[in-house]
């Protein structure tokens, strides 16, 4: 599938009046902490194409009308799990980064954005590196924290191919040799860190598990109604309307 032009992916809708509002912080946060700190801005209601503002994006290579991480999907999929306000170390691209992950609510409770920071510490960690090895008195044993790496792109079709990829890992199976309720514990995976709320997902994890679309809709009926093997009841989520109507869509194909 060809991916959206970059001119499909930007806002053709005026920004509500309370994204509006947060433009003036995402500009003055970037230029309180300069150029290796990115600020974004994402607007929940326009998923996939979520981001609406952004400042010095060259820290991960993204734009106004790029799309969230898998980070942020899987939170807005959980969001019992994780707080509002979230500071973690990730990294991309070789760079390490100290990110700042804000959710934003409506009056009623209701995610409607998220402001993010993402800090390129990488020579401040190679300084740290430099100076406690000049300082140390002996040798210095243990590991330094692995940092979490978290998925950058422009497309989101790449974003939810490496949540694909990072769950093969997990399992050590490839698609052909898992059973079906390997490949169903795939889908549950994929929806609890919220794959499917995005549009056409369904179609994208279809063709990686080498299954029909209607296979895959059916495993997630299954999963939500906890009749899944060890499994538990997960809420249907709720869609963004660009991505809302995408399963009643008919399929054909692999089953």
């Amino acid at each position: 599938m060809t991916p959206p032009s970059k001119e499909n992916r930007l806002p053709t809708q005026p920004l509500a009046a309370r994204m509006q509002a947060l433009l003036p912080v995402v500009q003055g946060l970037a230029e309180m902490f300069g150029p290796d700190c990115e600020v974004v801005l994402h607007d929940v209601g326009r998923l996939p194409h979520s981001i609406v503002a952004i400042e010095n994006g060259a820290v991960t290579g993204r734009t106004v009308g790029d799309v969230p991480t898998d980070r942020m999907l899987r939170s807005l999929r959980n969001p019992g799990e994780t707080s509002d306000v979230r500071v973690y170390v990730s990294s991309h691209d070789g760079k390490v980064l100290k990110s700042l992950a804000v959710t934003l609510r409506d009056e009623d409770g209701e995610p409607f954005g998220l402001l993010g920071l993402n800090f390129d510490i990488s020579e401040i960690v190679q300084a740290q590196h430099a100076l406690a090895n000049v300082t140390a008195l002996g040798r210095r044993d243990g590991a330094a924290t692995p940092e979490t790496g978290e998925i950058f792109a422009a497309d989101i079709r790449e974003v939810v191919a490496g949540m694909i990829a990072a769950i093969f890992a997990e399992m050590a199976k490839t698609p052909a040799a898992m059973s079906r309720e390997e490949k169903m514990e795939v889908v549950k995976r994929l929806e609890e860190r919220g794959a499917f709320l995005v549009k056409r997902s369904a179609e994208q994890v279809a063709e990686a598990l080498d299954l029909s679309r209607y296979t895959i809709f059916s495993y997630l009926k299954e999963i939500r109604h906890g009749d899944a093997a060890g499994g538990r009841p997960l809420p249907a989520p709720k869609r963004s309307a660009h991505a809302a109507g995408a399963g009643r869509r008919s399929t054909g194909g692999k089953k």
